[in-house]
């Protein structure tokens, strides 16, 4: 397997050198490029080419999601892998980065293995390496040896659990070829609460799902597929190995019609 090549842009050196020896670090066979903002990102992504983008929002000259805009224009880089880096993770701006065309979504503040996972999940989405590559990528014995490294995760609090709620109804989500039951806590015409429970993983952040809804009697079920953006997304416990999720998705029906189909289902559900 050839060399994987990974393009880091920010304006904080510091960050960018943490990303870096993370990457290093805990992975083996990659090349780290590094841009100090969009302007310089696009003259490297115009001469070279480039597995993955890890992209900063906040940068002066040119945003990252000024860059993201950009690349999606080139017709020789529509297809390029790129996740976006950033504290804006409001609603409005994971809805703005999803409709921009980004490939992935990564919260600040995050941890060098939140990192590592988004990386190999666009390296293996994108066929640049298959699963058991992945595996023998994977530096398992020096997870811990980015010296410095879990200054990415920050100092913040964590987030309170979210309260639990009596259960709406049932659906069906379904993402990267996966389908997974969900019990619906909350749900209206723009937006729905899920509780998601998986060993295989979850949705990304700012990542494109479809829920499947049922309603009625079985002589007269009324049933819609309706396409959705993952806004929100709060492990039900603090552990690396919990399986279960609580995600906010915002409902984008795809017409008129597919409006007035949920908007049927929803009164079915009460």
């Amino acid at each position: 397997m050839t060399t994987i090549r990974i393009l880091s842009i920010d304006d904080d050196k510091f960050i960018r050198e943490l990303i870096d020896k993370t990457l290093r670090s805990e992975l083996k066979g990659f090349e780290i490029h590094q841009a100090e903002n969009g302007k310089k990102a696009q003259q490297l992504l115009q001469n070279h080419s480039f597995d993955l983008v890890l992209c900063d929002w906040e940068m002066p000259e040119m945003t990252g999601i000024e860059l993201l805009k950009w690349v999606r224009k080139q017709e020789t880089l529509k297809a390029q892998p790129f996740v976006l880096i950033t504290s804006l993770d409001q609603k409005e701006h994971v809805v703005e980065a999803g409709k921009a065309g980004v490939s992935d979504y990564l919260s600040k503040p995050f941890s060098p293995k939140q990192l590592i996972d988004k990386v190999m999940k666009q390296l293996i989405k994108s066929g640049r390496v298959s699963r058991e590559e992945a595996m023998s990528l994977m530096r398992k014995d020096r997870i811990a040896a980015a010296g410095g490294a879990e200054l990415l995760a920050g100092g913040g609090a964590p987030r309170a659990a979210a309260p639990a709620r009596r259960s709406k109804g049932k659906g069906l989500l379904n993402w990267d070829q996966q389908r997974c039951p969900v019990a619906i806590r909350e749900i209206n015409r723009e937006e729905a609460l899920l509780t998601l429970k998986t060993p295989k993983g979850f949705p990304s952040l700012g990542g494109q799902v479809q829920l499947l809804l049922a309603a009625g009697t079985d002589e007269a079920p009324v049933r819609i597929s309706v396409p959705a953006l993952v806004y929100s997304l709060q492990l039900a416990e603090k552990t690396a190995e919990c399986d279960t999720a609580h995600l906010r998705i915002q409902l984008q029906p795809e017409s008129a019609e597919a409006a007035a189909q949920l908007a049927k289902v929803l009164l079915l559900v009460g």
